[in-house]
């Protein structure tokens, strides 16, 4: 097998995204590709409390495949990010 470069433009970016839940503590969320089997094709977020970083990370499906889950989690807006962490469950 011979292995090649890619060109930098097809590296997938981790987007990250910053918010304050209803308590107010601020929270990251990062796109990676799920962790079960299968996990290319169903992206999740995982969730990171700034404040607390002993606080339970969290976890939510994209709904979409790891390709594009950096472009559909930079398209969410602010409302969609918080809902998706609402509906996240203890990673």
């Amino acid at each position: 097998m011979t292995w090649k470069r890619q060109p930098a433009e097809n590296e997938p970016v981790m987007e990250q995204r910053t918010f304050r839940d209803d308590q107010g503590r601020q929270w990251t969320g990062m796109v990676t590709s799920g962790r079960l089997e299968g996990g290319e094709v169903n992206a999740e977020v995982v969730f990171v409390c700034n404040d607390q970083p002993s606080e339970t990370k969290r976890v939510a499906s994209l709904g979409v495949d790891a390709a594009h889950a950096d472009d559909a989690f930079r398209a969410m807006d602010d409302r969609e990010v918080r809902d998706l962490f609402r509906n996240s469950t203890p990673a």
